[in-house]
């Protein structure tokens, strides 16, 4: 194979400029040329998730986080404002904290709890109330059943009071065997150590008029000369004395509380009758004093 003949050297060309690419990008026609218009902030966008908008001429942040705070320094709270703050919450915690476990410092501060305030007027706590309560003034009328069944006490200690309880039952002698007469004497006794019975003991008593019906009637009335106040409590089933159903003597001497009923339900056949309300009374009366005193030895 022949080689031409190489072609004789061309005299220097002056420098031409490169050729386009044919395969290179097209230029972005709408890019503008440097220098020709300054660049402008993007539009603000709506702020994410309804967050209010910032101050006048400030961009939003970042999608989800909240926009920044106004541009400028804000003035420093005073310290005295904190520290005003900080004695207020801590006084709150410190009230509610006592309120909540009732110790205002003065019980455990004196080493004594709720007995220490309690006014109990000398009485003695006795678990079985039977002891001192010998019924001598119903025992005039009545005998007590010896059947051993017939009498029930118990004694329970607890925080905020002491209670001793003693029940017997009664029976005339003069009633005969086929008698179906019920009669008993209730006692009960409570020492009061959290709080003073004082403000609720005649509201309590005079309460029992209110469970009065057309066929049974309640009547509460005050009696002297026993504790610091006292009320007897009448239950009948009519307006005559055969109708008497039960009687309750209440006594609040200080702190201490103790009350005595007696109760009566009769037969139709039966071939005596029941004490007249005086006379159940002065009985109520005397055996209440009779266990008050027994108390206090």
């Amino acid at each position: 194979m022949s080689i031409p003949n190489p072609q004789p050297n061309q005299p220097n060309q002056p420098n031409q400029p490169n050729q386009p690419n044919p395969y290179q990008q097209t230029p972005n026609p709408y890019q503008q040329p440097p220098g020709a218009v300054p660049p402008q902030a993007p539009p603000a966008s709506p702020q994410p998730f309804g967050q209010p908008p910032g101050p006048y001429g400030q961009q939003p942040g970042l999608y989800g986080q909240p926009p920044a705070p106004p541009a400028g320094p804000r003035k420093p709270t005073p310290g005295w404002v904190w520290g005003i703050g900080g004695v207020v919450v801590a006084s709150a915690l410190w009230a509610g904290a006592l309120f909540a476990t009732g110790n205002l410092g003065s019980d455990s501060d004196s080493g004594g709890g709720d007995d220490a305030k309690a006014d109990l007027a000398g009485y003695q706590y006795t678990k079985n109330l039977c002891d001192v309560s010998p019924l001598d003034a119903f025992k005039k009328k009545y005998e007590i059943d010896t059947d051993s069944t017939s009498t029930t006490h118990y004694g329970s200690q607890q925080k905020g009071f002491d209670q001793s309880y003693c029940s017997r039952k009664l029976k005339d002698p003069e009633a005969g065997a086929d008698s179906y007469a019920s009669i008993y004497v209730y006692s009960t006794a409570r020492w009061h150590k959290a709080t003073d019975p004082k403000g609720e003991f005649a509201s309590e008593q005079k309460a029992y008029e209110d469970q009065s019906q057309k066929t049974y009637t309640y009547k509460t009335k005050a009696v002297s000369g026993i504790g610091d106040e006292a009320y007897l409590i009448t239950d009948r089933s009519g307006s005559g004395d055969d109708d008497l159903n039960g009687m309750t003597l209440a006594v609040r001497e200080g702190w201490f509380t103790i009350e005595t009923r007696w109760s009566y339900y009769g037969g139709a056949d039966d071939k005596t009758e029941p004490p007249t309300a005086s006379e159940v009374e002065e009985m109520l009366k005397s055996d209440t004093r009779a266990a008050m005193d027994g108390l206090k030895k």
